[in-house]
């Protein structure tokens, strides 16, 4: 069992390779542009990092035995594509409705192409680490809800998103937080598949460039906290007497 110290150290290690990784969009001016973040590579380092220092395979091990397609993913893609698609979409009609103007994300199939499999690979890269190793690991002591938090918590204080201030950094912690929560329900909903984790992740950053592009603003955190938590809500009161909220999951099996 992964004693508490380690998720503390994992989280660090994650930092600190952050740190390393951000470096290089100094270098390499332009690799935004393509949706390219070096820094989204961070827990995955961090994973490996931890696991040579543990020298423990089976962290690795695990966490490639959830990358599977399984029934799981055909029973439950469907929604991991669905719910974040549907919150950006609904967020993004609030704006327009009060005059956020809507800006195209525009570019050609391969500006397309290139945006995609960045965004692809970095999504996998975070989700080795929040919930291929992290989330596993905290519901071994708390509650799928209460890890789903304190995994909320600890990811949406990585990004550092300060746009709209100290407000928007508050803001843009508590929908990371919901989307977190939803994304728990999911994870143990589908016996911990990371691909459906990946989908999610990547549909809700894809949905976020298609529908919100240039529209990052106080204004937009305000209504996804409010839209995602609308959604979380309705988990409560569906969920509210379920394991997700009144005990820890243990491991989930592989």
């Amino acid at each position: 069992m992964i004693r508490k110290y380690y998720l503390s150290s994992f989280y660090v290690i994650t930092f600190l390779f952050s740190i390393l990784l951000l470096t290089l969009h100094f270098i390499f001016r332009s690799a935004g542009n393509y949706s390219v973040s070096f820094t989204q590579l961070a827990p995955a380092f961090a994973v490996a990092a931890l696991t040579l220092l543990l020298k423990d395979k089976t962290i690795i091990k695990d966490i490639r035995n959830h990358f599977r397609v399984d029934k799981a993913v055909v029973k439950w893609l469907l929604p991991a594509i669905a719910l974040p698609a549907f919150c950006i979409i609904i967020s993004s009609f609030i704006l327009s409705y009060y005059e956020v103007a809507f800006v195209p994300w525009d570019g050609d199939a391969f500006f397309y192409l290139l945006n995609f499999v960045a965004m692809l690979i970095g999504c996998a890269a975070e989700e080795i680490g929040w919930r291929g190793f992290l989330l596993p690991n905290m519901q071994k002591k708390y509650t799928p809800f209460t890890s789903s938090i304190l995994v909320g918590v600890l990811w949406g204080v990585w990004h550092l998103n300060f746009t709209g201030g100290l407000l928007g950094f508050i803001l843009y912690t508590v929908t990371i937080i919901e989307v977190s929560i939803l994304m728990t329900w999911l994870y143990n909903k589908s016996d911990g598949n990371l691909v459906l984790m990946t989908v999610w992740h990547f549909t809700f950053n894809v949905t976020s460039h298609i529908f919100l592009w240039d529209r990052f603003t106080l204004q937009l955190f305000a209504v996804e906290s409010v839209v995602f938590g609308i959604l979380c809500l309705f988990l409560f009161v569906t969920e509210r007497n379920s394991s997700f909220f009144k005990s820890s999951v243990g491991s989930i099996k592989v």
